[in-house]
């Protein structure tokens, strides 16, 4: 089948040809240009024990981290918010944790709190609120906060819960995720 001289099977083929090359080229240029070495230095990264990446909904790339209970979650999400912000990737970070069903009743307590201390800028007395709610349920604590985010993180044995709350109106310049254990919840 002909038309205006072009044979349009041929055509067609090599449309497809083109469009499949190119979906190709990208998807390897992305992985061995940007997320490879961006997942090497995630893994570089203190306090990081375990990188996974997810390609998730709208073309954001999900980063799931497993951080070591050993280094507290703001020097080692710190580092982590900075080597994001390097990749110019559109990324959505996701604090994996495995918290039991107490820490996070006792968890919506301390958001609460938290919301709170954003508000009215009294981070001293959310500071008095967590050591109290924690104490309460035999937890141990920490609590820290920067100019963007406030990081929790409690712990009763085994169960670990780490969130990041973001102190922006409407969540900051970057997603954060945390889940684990018996629900998942989306910072903002």
């Amino acid at each position: 089948m002909n038309y205006r001289g072009f044979h349009l099977p041929a055509a067609f083929l090599v449309f497809i040809l083109v469009i499949a090359g190119g979906l190709l080229g990208k998807h390897v240029y992305e992985r061995t240009q940007v997320m490879t070495p961006l997942e090497d230095r995630l893994e570089e990264a203190s306090g990081v024990q375990r990188v996974v990446f997810q390609r998730g909904p709208g073309g954001k790339t999900v980063v799931y981290l497993e951080l070591d209970p050993a280094v507290t979650l703001s020097s080692a999400f710190s580092q982590v918010r900075e080597i994001a912000a390097s990749s110019r990737a559109d990324l959505a970070i996701y604090v994996v944790d495995s918290a039991s069903q107490e820490l996070l009743h006792l968890f919506e307590r301390v958001r609460i709190a938290a919301e709170e201390a954003i508000i009215t800028g009294q981070f001293t007395l959310l500071e008095e609120r967590v050591r109290d709610l924690a104490l309460a349920q035999g937890v141990t604590w920490e609590l820290s906060v920067d100019r963007d985010y406030i990081y929790v993180s409690l712990a009763d044995g085994e169960s670990v819960l780490r969130r990041v709350i973001s102190r922006a109106p409407h969540g900051g310049d970057l997603e954060v995720y945390a889940g684990g254990g018996a629900a998942p919840w989306r910072n903002g």
